[in-house]
């Protein structure tokens, strides 16, 4: 059975960071998937590679976010 959490009920701070944390904890690990990915690419690969997984960067972003 899912659990529901009434965000209106209660103390609106401890809501609002039940909501927000996992958000955060994901953005926070796509972040360290991109430094990582850049890291490896621009050291093994090459400029142009490093290049292309700089510019999609922000469409990951928009896609995740």
């Amino acid at each position: 059975m899912a659990r529901t959490h009434d965000l209106t009920v209660g103390n609106e701070t401890k809501a609002m960071l039940k909501l927000a944390l996992p958000m955060i904890a994901g953005n926070l690990f796509q972040q360290l998937y991109n430094v990582t990915d850049t890291i490896i690419v621009g050291r093994f690969i090459g400029p142009n590679a490093l290049a292309a997984v700089g510019s999609s960067f922000s469409v990951m972003v928009l896609l995740n976010s």
